[in-house]
């Protein structure tokens, strides 16, 4: 006889939301349930209820403002084999993705976009790196982390000699990350393909999981314009943009990053790609103070890149985040030849396609030209706008 499925404490919703649920949202706020009952611990399993009974299976992180994340429909039984045919999956897709044809950097699980909320891992040739949104989906995806590298492996990621665990993103806990047993440690340096460009990466200390793997078409669309142009990438880092626009025929790059070992690695990765260094000006500075000085001695570029750090970690942090767009976008149009572009990109989500917009209207004569998001091996839900976190716009300047 098949043994009964466990049970699982119900949370109660107080606003409407089962239409929002089952339409694919993943997300319930602590504001929308009742105080939930006590000796839930983050990561365990909470069957989501309303007056017209069960709604979802969610993962509870009863601390946080963030209180359910949803995993499934109400009754499913969730062990080894349900994360391993979720991770397959969504291995699976990319696995078929033309765009990913080239590129041995890639994302294989995108949390909520791949129905695995609060798991992201991304694999650099064959090394896997992982990091938890949240304590909840490291208590969660912690526990069955084998079996989702194993799915992973068997939707056609191909063999993931290395998985490294950099634990919870945000949390900077001593000794946090370390690779998962029975796998092997990352080497110090990994590098990737995209298309012509190499890229060395760290995984133990890079930014994100060590690259920026979701600018991927973006990096493309600036190959595509950069043909004979004078180009400036601030904000630079490793130099994904530089590379692509020196690929894409860039009669000159300028690369600005306040951080020098992001500089040494973009000259690394100038070697790499076998790119000639005398196209290339490397310079280690603050981007304002940059664009400031280039402007008072009237330097001039035909295409302006900047992608900054995220200015709204939180929704508090909108307001003083909307004025350093309007702020960092004035600079950089003051350093754009007439008849120039301009690339301005945001990774916070807290920030709209609608406030970038907002943010460059009337600081110059400008015609919107593209929007993009993330690649494509970062999917967005229809149901779950929240998760274009990245946006991408491209402008010419008249």
């Amino acid at each position: 006889m098949r043994a009964p499925r466990p049970t699982h404490p119900t949370w109660r919703l107080t606003k409407p939301l089962r239409a929002r649920i089952r339409a694919g949202h993943p997300w319930i706020y602590d504001r929308a349930l009742a105080a939930p009952p006590r000796g839930t611990a983050p990561g365990d399993l909470v069957t989501i209820v309303d007056d017209d009974g069960p709604v979802a299976l969610a993962l509870a992180d009863p601390a946080s403002p963030l209180r359910a994340r949803v995993l499934d429909a109400p009754g499913a039984e969730i062990d080894d084999g349900w994360v391993r045919a979720r991770t397959a999956a969504a291995a699976a897709r990319r696995a078929r993705d033309p765009l990913l044809v080239g590129c041995t950097g890639r994302r294989l699980v995108h949390g909520e976009g791949d129905a695995c909320p609060g798991l992201v891992v991304d694999a650099y040739a064959d090394t896997a790196v992982v990091v938890f949104d949240g304590e909840a989906a490291a208590a969660f995806w912690g526990r069955h982390l084998p079996a989702a590298i194993d799915g992973l492996e068997r939707g056609g990621a191909g063999p993931l000699a290395n998985v490294w665990v950099r634990g919870v993103r945000g949390r900077r806990g001593a000794g946090e990350a370390a690779p998962l047993p029975g796998r092997g440690e990352p080497p110090a340096e990994i590098v990737i393909t995209e298309d012509e460009a190499r890229f060395a990466v760290d995984v133990r200390a890079g930014q994100k999981t060590g690259f920026f793997l979701d600018q991927r078409e973006n990096r493309r669309a600036i190959r595509r314009h950069a043909a004979g142009a004078a180009v400036l990438n601030v904000f630079s880092y490793t130099g994904g943009f530089s590379l692509h626009a020196l690929l894409g025929g860039a009669a000159r790059v300028t690369s600005v990053d306040a951080a020098a070992p992001a500089l040494r690695g973009l000259e690394r990765n100038l070697a790499l790609s076998e790119l000639s260094a005398d196209a290339h000006e490397g310079v280690v500075d603050d981007a304002f103070e940059f664009f400031a000085r280039a402007a008072a001695r009237g330097r001039r570029w035909d295409l302006v890149i900047v992608d900054p750090p995220s200015f709204a970690p939180s929704e508090r942090a909108r307001p003083a985040a909307l004025a350093a767009y309007r702020k960092l976008a004035a600079a950089a149009l003051a350093v754009v030849e007439p008849g120039g572009r301009f690339a301005l990109a945001s990774c916070s989500s807290h920030v709209t396609e609608a406030d970038l917009l907002e943010a460059v209207a009337g600081a110059a004569a400008l015609r919107l030209r593209a929007t993009a998001g993330a690649a494509s091996d970062h999917p967005v839900l229809p149901a779950f706008p929240e998760g274009r976190y990245l946006k991408f716009l491209l402008f010419d300047l008249d």
